[in-house]
């Protein structure tokens, strides 16, 4: 979404923009070390952004943070530059764990309230709000993550005589995989007819482990572990499928599931993170409770059975889809809290 923001078209109408990315890993090897170039790169950036600051004079700096782990602390670092400037800052959090975090140790909690102290923020949506209560008690902003419309057509579903369930994601085992194979496993052994597709990545879960899983469960014959699709071929899958599934662990809000809600795909998807002010339960989808193979299984076996409900719930998935979570709707939402803002300064 920091691409998509610095593309907005607003901002390049009415505003002058100085971009600086923070890249400072040199290989795939450095992601989540500290090297020497690293610290290197740092520290030029640094002495950049201070540059900027003293001679562009910004009206306002939007930095998209990360609230957690060792790269805080990287970040926080540069928030203290910044507000040396006395420069408004806008922060958009695109990550959850601040709470944990902060109720970890006093001295992280004091760190977080120091950096947030001050500032303006952006959460995805307003559960998500939770995860900063305790170290930020001014009003945040909400927007949702927005995406392109890449489906403008009414959507027409195939008219499947078997269902298809789409699991579209990286294959990890916090998204979820290992309940989603153990549910269509289940939905088996109790005689529901179905398909489905793995559509992702390995990264801990590998391809081979989920192909042997199915083979052990005597599903192989109709669950097709495909692998990563980009582009239009993930849109395709999506046009085809009946039913979306993301049971994840922990999630902000999954653009995802915002993708499944443009082709008119019904969600079952869990009770975690901004998921629940997406998907309302019943009218887009179907919301679990994380790790559940029972509830997961109940779920998709209530979908398998009703055609007319997968339909009915696609539809209101789609709808919702078009009044909220248009990349043209992020766009809109980004430049009003903008010029709000620069109009408080």
């Amino acid at each position: 979404m920091n691409k998509y923001a610095i593309e907005n078209p607003c901002w390049s109408k009415g505003y002058d923009i100085k971009t600086i990315p923070l890249h400072f890993g040199q290989t795939l090897g450095d992601i989540g070390k500290i090297t020497p170039g690293k610290m290197m790169h740092m520290i030029s950036f640094m002495f950049r952004l201070c540059r900027i600051l003293a001679t562009f004079k910004p009206t306002v700096v939007y930095f998209t943070m990360v609230p957690t782990g060792k790269i805080f602390y990287r970040d926080a670092l540069f928030t203290m530059l910044i507000k040396m400037f006395r420069t408004p800052l806008i922060f958009h959090l695109h990550k959850r764990g601040i709470e944990e975090m902060a109720n970890s140790s006093r001295h992280k909690k004091w760190l977080l309230k120091k950096t947030f102290k001050g500032v303006k923020i952006i959460c995805l949506s307003e559960k998500l709000t939770l995860d900063i209560r305790s170290i930020y008690k001014s009003k945040p902003f909400i927007l949702p993550n927005g995406i392109d419309v890449v489906n403008s057509a009414t959507v027409a579903k195939p008219d499947n005589e078997i269902p298809q369930i789409l699991y579209l994601s990286n294959l990890v085992i916090g998204k979820g995989i290992k309940v989603f194979l153990q549910s269509l496993a289940e939905l088996h052994n109790q005689g529901c007819h179905f398909h489905a597709r793995v559509i992702g990545a390995p990264v801990d879960y590998s391809i081979e482990q989920a192909k042997a899983f199915c083979a052990d469960a005597g599903i192989a014959d109709i669950v097709d572990i495909v692998g990563p699709k980009f582009g239009e071929d993930k849109f395709e899958e999506l046009k085809r499928a009946d039913v979306f599934v993301l049971p994840s662990f922990n999630e902000c809000v999954p653009l995802s599931i915002l993708e499944a809600m443009q082709f008119g795909v019904p969600v079952v998807a869990t009770y975690v993170g901004g998921i629940p002010d997406i998907i309302k339960d019943g009218t887009h989808g179907l919301l679990i409770p994380p790790g559940s193979v029972k509830d997961l299984t109940y779920r998709l076996k209530q979908l398998l059975n009703d055609k007319a409900l997968r339909k009915e719930m696609g539809r209101s998935a789609r709808e919702a889809f078009i009044q909220k979570y248009t990349l043209a709707s992020f766009y809109e939402g980004l430049n009003g809290i903008f010029k709000q803002v620069i109009n408080e300064k």
